[in-house]
Parts: structure tokens; C-alpha cells; sequence
């Protein structure tokens, strides 16, 4: 654990505590804050403001923070981070090695209750102590979050200025909370799996035509300063022939070896979409038209001694044609994928299992 202390803490006063108007607080800011969730987009914003909420309602919640991630983390370092006593969690780093405070913290990723507890200022363990005389925080607890999507987990850790306070207002609204920052860690998740299946093409895995802003971005050149980029257009020669001849399962197969191929052949950071039908556009950062003319030949002639296996077990060979297109500066993005498109259908009419270029078809 990694603190630097704060000076000059407020000092609540806890000698008037009322339990049941501390109960009415709480699950009132729960309660407003439930209602203003769709207001939200992002959930650290939606997990900040009702952690804000909380603080806000009652003055004796001086602490709450959250952290989301795998199960197997190293460590721990809060990520939403809301109260008068955030300095604490600011500087916390909690190691899976380090047994004393991380207890509570790793055993509630397991999914293990972890009972509230309090510390003072003569507990053992050093930054306990320096959390009740610099901060007030004379109890604590830790809450499991857990994605009901994927196999993230998450944490809820919330600390009070009154001794045995979760048990006194009860637990059971604070695993409320927990119950609603669970729910809107498993939204999330589900719309980062709705986003990336909507890049994705089903079939092949690659990337899908929609996905092509989000590839383009990086490589529009818009100075002469920027690095050049080429892009090749794919396309499988006599592909109908295949799906005709031996039925669509077999032209889907071969749609999938071509994928896999072409994952293979290009540079990890190459970008491929399957652009629709039996065609497949490639983007190659910091190419060249020299450099992207040989990526394309390469692909050209790994797809040629390729054998797939057709329904009735024999194998049996492919062809691809290729236009290749380098992105000139100002140009949009898709101008240049249709220059390249022009260049595939120049291959196509001088033959296919070729390479043409952009210039070469102009």
C-alpha cells in the first residue's frame, strides 16, 4: 500500500448519532440516485455520482471508491474515488502479496462475505491507524461486484466516522448499492460485446465494413509530414462457381480460411474488414505503393498454395484478385477505396489471380 497523509481533517461530530435518521439518509440517496441511472452514460459517471450522492446525504460516509477488473488482478487501485477523505484512497495501492489489508479486499473478489470492521488509531497495521487520525474513519466495509456478462469483478469499499456504523444502519442498503453498481458494470459490459459484434462479422471474426472509420482514423494523411498508408482490395475469384458447384457451406468455409489466412500474412498491426460478400479490404499502416503492391503479391501467392478441403474431402485450390491503392494526402478514405476497387476489376478483366494498381487501372 502506497499513502502520503493529509493534514487538517474535519472532525465530525458522532456523539449525536441517530440511527434511524442516518437509515432514512442513506436509503434516500439510493433512491434518488436510482432514479437519475438513465440520465447516465458512462458508468464511472453513473458510479461517481451516487458514490457522490451518498457522501453528499450523510456526513459520516467519509470515504467510498470502487474498482472493476479480472478476478486473477495483481493489485488493486481505486478508480472512482468520492468523500472528504479521498486522499486516503488516492494514494492506496492494495498487492495480492500484502495479506494484511488486502484480506478483505481479495477475499470479496472470491465472492466471500467480508464482514464490516472497525479501526482505530491503536489498530496494528500502520495506514489503519493513519486513516482514523487523519481521516476520521473509525469503521469499514467491502462489497463484491461482480458482471453477470463476462467474468469481471469488481469492489465496493466504504468507510464511516462511527464505530460499527454498516451494522447500525444496516447492511443490507449498502449491498443494495452494491447490487446496482453490479447491474451497471454488467450493462457495460454488454454494450462493450454490443459495440465490438457490431464491428464484427459473424462469419469470419474480421472486422466488419462499419468498422471502417475506426480503422481509417489513424491512417489519413493530411500533411506530407504523415506516414503513408496503402490499402488492398480482395476479392475471391469464381466464388459463385464455388457455391454453386459445391453449396454454401463450403463457400463459407473457404470464407473462413481466406480470414484466417489473411490474419496470418499481414503484420499485426494491418487492419482487415470483410467488405462484403466474398470481398476482404485490407489497411496497411505505413506502407508505401511499393511496399503494399509486395504485401499483395505475398497474399496473392500464399492464397494460391493454399488447399482447402471441400464437403466430399478433396482439396481444392482458390484464387484471389487484388487492387491496390495509396492514400494521397487530403484524400478521403473512401475515395481511395474506390480507386482501389477500379484496380480489383482491372485484375478481373486481365485475367484475376493478379495484382493491379491504382495507377496501372487509371
Amino acid at each position: 500500500m502506497k499513502l502520503r497523509l493529509a493534514f487538517g481533517p474535519r472532525t465530525a461530530d458522532t456523539s449525536g448519532f441517530d440511527m434511524g435518521l442516518e437509515k432514512a439518509c442513506v436509503a434516500e440517496s439510493l433512491v434518488r440516485s436510482a432514479s437519475r441511472l438513465l440520465e447516465q452514460r458512462n458508468d464511472r459517471d453513473i458510479i461517481h455520482h451516487v458514490c457522490e450522492a451518498l457522501t453528499l446525504a450523510t456526513p459520516h460516509v467519509r470515504l467510498a471508491w470502487t474498482w472493476f477488473g479480472p478476478v486473477n488482478t495483481p493489485s488493486i487501485v481505486p478508480q472512482v474515488v468520492v468523500g472528504p477523505a479521498s486522499a486516503y484512497a488516492h494514494k492506496l495501492e492494495i498487492d495480492r502479496g500484502f495479506l494484511t489489508e488486502i484480506g478483505p479486499a481479495f477475499r470479496t473478489l472470491a465472492g466471500k462475505r467480508v464482514e464490516p470492521f472497525n479501526v482505530s488509531r491503536m489498530s496494528l497495521y500502520r495506514p489503519w491507524r493513519e486513516a482514523a487520525s487523519m481521516h476520521d474513519i473509525r469503521s469499514a466495509v467491502s462489497l463484491p461486484l461482480a458482471s453477470t456478462v463476462n467474468a469481471d469483478r469488481g469492489l465496493l469499499a466504504l468507510y464511516a466516522d462511527v464505530p460499527d456504523y454498516f451494522e447500525q444502519v444496516g447492511i443490507g442498503l449498502f449491498e443494495a448499492l452494491a447490487d446496482m453498481f453490479s447491474s451497471v458494470l454488467s450493462v457495460a459490459a454488454e454494450r462493450t460485446l454490443l459495440r465490438e459484434a457490431a464491428f464484427s462479422d459473424a462469419l469470419t471474426g474480421l472486422l466488419n465494413r462499419h468498422a471502417v472509420d475506426v480503422v481509417a482514423r489513424p491512417i489519413l494523411r493530411s500533411s506530407p509530414l504523415d506516414a503513408p498508408a496503402a490499402v488492398l482490395m480482395i476479392d475471391i475469384d469464381h466464388f459463385k462457381r464455388v457455391n454453386d458447384d459445391h453449396g454454401h457451406p463450403c463457400g463459407d468455409r473457404l470464407l473462413c480460411d481466406i480470414a484466417d489466412l489473411l490474419r496470418r500474412e499481414l503484420r499485426k498491426g494491418d487492419s482487415v474488414l470483410r467488405w462484403g460478400g466474398e470481398e476482404f479490404l485490407v489497411c496497411l499502416a505505413g506502407a508505401d505503393i511499393a511496399l503494399a503492391t509486395r504485401v499483395a503479391h505475398k497474399v496473392l501467392d500464399a492464397v494460391a498454395r493454399h488447399r482447402h478441403p471441400r464437403p466430399d474431402g478433396v482439396l481444392m485450390t482458390a484464387t484471389v484478385s487484388i487492387g491496390v491503392a495509396d492514400l494521397k494526402i487530403g484524400e478521403a478514405f473512401i475515395t481511395t477505396v474506390e480507386r482501389a476497387d477500379a484496380a480489383l476489376y482491372q485484375a478481373k478483366r486481365q485475367g484475376r489471380n493478379q495484382v493491379c494498381g491504382a495507377n496501372d487501372a487509371g
